[in-house]
C-alpha cells in the first residue's frame, strides 16, 4: 500500500537491487566463502542457496550434488597457487616451492583438502598444478613410472599437511577469540600442545611404553613447524632420487 505522499514503500520489490545472475562460478565462489566462514563440514547446498538468495533446486542446474560443488571449491582454492618460475631455482627448489604454496592455498580454506582424499581432482587448476609437478619430477631425472607414483605420494603429503595447517589455523582463531593475542602465536601454541602431550605421556606406564618415555622429551619439544615441514619434504625427495 502506498503512503499518503505517493512515495513507493521502501520494501517494494521494485526498489530492491537486482540479484546477480546465477552461474556455476557464482555458486562455487559462494561455497568457498562459506567454507571460510563456517567450515567445510557445515557447508550444505541449502546454505549455499541461502547465501545466494535462491532455492536449493536452482543450484542443481550448475552442479550435480555437494561432491561436485566441493570439487569446484577445491579447484578454486588451487587457483591461488602461483607456479614457480625459472628464477626461483633449480627443479628441486621449484618443486619444494610448488608443494609449499599448494599446502598454503588449501590449508587456508579449512578442510577443503579432504576433497582430494577419495577422488583424483581434474579441475583446471588441479591439472595445472599436476602438470607442473610432473614436469619438475621429470626434470629431476625420474623415470616416467616413478614420476607418476612420486606425484601421488606428494599429493598425499600435500593433503595431510594442508589438513594439519587448517587445524592449526582453527586453533589459532579460537585462541584469538578467547584469549590474548600472545597466546595465539605459533610458539605459544606449540608450547601448550607440548605441555599437554607431556602430561599424557608422563602418566603412561614405563613398563608398557618404555620407548615413548625414552623419547618423551623429543616428542613434546615442539619446534619450528617450517623446519619440520622442510625436513619431511627433503626426506621424500631424497627417497625418490634414491630409487633405481
Amino acid at each position: 500500500m502506498s503512503t499518503t505522499t505517493g512515495r513507493t514503500r521502501p520494501d517494494n520489490p521494485r526498489t530492491r537491487p537486482a540479484k546477480a545472475p546465477l552461474s556455476r562460478e557464482a555458486v562455487v565462489e559462494a561455497a568457498l566463502a562459506l567454507v571460510d566462514e563456517v567450515g567445510y563440514a557445515a557447508v550444505t547446498m541449502r546454505r549455499v542457496a541461502q547465501a545466494l538468495d535462491t532455492g536449493p533446486a536452482s543450484l542443481y542446474v550448475y552442479v550435480a550434488d555437494r561432491d561436485e560443488l566441493m570439487a569446484g571449491v577445491y579447484d578454486l582454492a588451487l587457483g591461488q597457487v602461483e607456479l614457480p618460475r625459472e628464477a626461483d631455482g633449480d627443479w628441486r627448489a621449484r618443486l619444494e616451492l610448488l608443494v609449499g604454496r599448494t599446502i598454503t592455498a588449501l590449508g587456508g580454506h579449512d578442510d577443503i583438502a579432504l576433497v582430494a582424499l577419495t577422488k583424483v581432482q581434474t579441475g583446471r587448476h588441479a591439472l595445472r598444478v599436476s602438470e607442473e609437478m610432473l614436469r619438475l619430477l621429470r626434470a629431476g631425472g625420474l623415470g616416467d613410472a616413478t614420476c607418476v607414483w612420486a606425484a601421488d605420494l606428494l599429493d598425499q603429503y600435500v593433503t595431510s599437511s594442508a589438513l594439519e595447517r587448517a587445524g592449526w589455523l582453527r586453533s589459532q582463531r579460537a585462541l584469538e577469540a578467547s584469549a590474548s593475542p600472545a597466546d595465539a602465536t605459533e610458539q605459544a601454541m606449540s608450547h601448550a600442545a607440548g605441555a599437554e602431550l607431556d602430561a599424557v605421556f608422563g602418566a603412561l606406564s614405563h613398563d608398557e611404553y618404555p620407548t615413548i618415555h625414552a623419547l618423551r622429551g623429543s616428542m613434546t619439544a615442539g619446534g619450528d613447524s617450517e623446519s619440520r615441514a622442510a625436513w619431511k619434504l627433503r626426506v621424500i625427495i631424497d627417497g625418490l632420487l634414491a630409487q633405481p
